[in-house]
């Protein structure tokens, strides 16, 4: 359907959650929930022959090693382009799956890396954080320069792309402490998982 409403209008939902912030559990929930297709999105049935509005979902069934989590920050409709800025608070550690794999296995996640993207559509500038796999301690990138940050400055407005890396063995309870932070190694980085928004009331999902 396409809406009639005014570009202020049809911002306002966005401007509420940059305000409050979203958590990645919601990014996660959306990902997964079933929503139909619009009228611009016609799927076509080899059955009824003819393009219907069919039901689409997204499921996981076999987790990666590396989970790479791509918010997304920049928004395309027909009216505007936009960064979205909204806030999305997501675990330094602990992040578990379970509620949204299908397939029963090792869901628990620590994060290793946090790609930042600062600016607008029209240009911007990239830094990174990273957990120092001996110590435990998370560093801030930017160029050449590196420094020793807090781990809650590593959440920020600016996060794009989320690194995290399996935990080792099935013990969910215990979290990595400093010096415990393994690296996959090479072959264990055999793909990446893209975590795309769900139907659009909330674009960092």
């Amino acid at each position: 359907v396409v809406s009639t409403q005014s570009a202020s209008t049809r911002r306002g939902p966005r401007a509420t959650l940059s305000s409050s912030g979203v958590n990645l559990g919601q990014c996660l929930e959306l990902f997964t929930k079933e929503e139909r297709l619009g009228r611009e999105d016609l799927w076509y049935c080899r059955k009824c022959k003819e393009h219907k509005r069919a039901m689409k979902k997204f499921d996981l069934w076999d987790l990666p090693n590396i989970l790479v989590v791509h918010l997304k920050r920049f928004s395309y409709t027909r009216y505007y382009r936009d960064k979205v800025d909204t806030m999305c608070h997501f675990p330094l550690t602990d992040l578990d799956l379970s509620s949204w794999c299908l397939e029963k296995q090792n869901s628990v996640y620590d994060l290793v890396s946090v790609s930042n993207h600062m600016g607008g559509l029209g240009g911007g500038h990239y830094t990174a954080y990273g957990r120092n796999f001996i110590n435990g301690k998370w560093y801030r990138f930017d160029d050449s320069y590196v420094a020793p940050v807090n781990s809650q400055d590593v959440i920020s407005k600016s996060a794009y792309v989320l690194i995290y890396e399996r935990r080792r063995g099935n013990n969910s309870n215990n979290s990595h402490s400093e010096g415990d932070v393994g690296m996959a190694c090479d072959d264990e980085v055999d793909r990446g998982m893209e975590l795309l928004s769900g139907p659009g009331e909330m674009d960092v999902d």
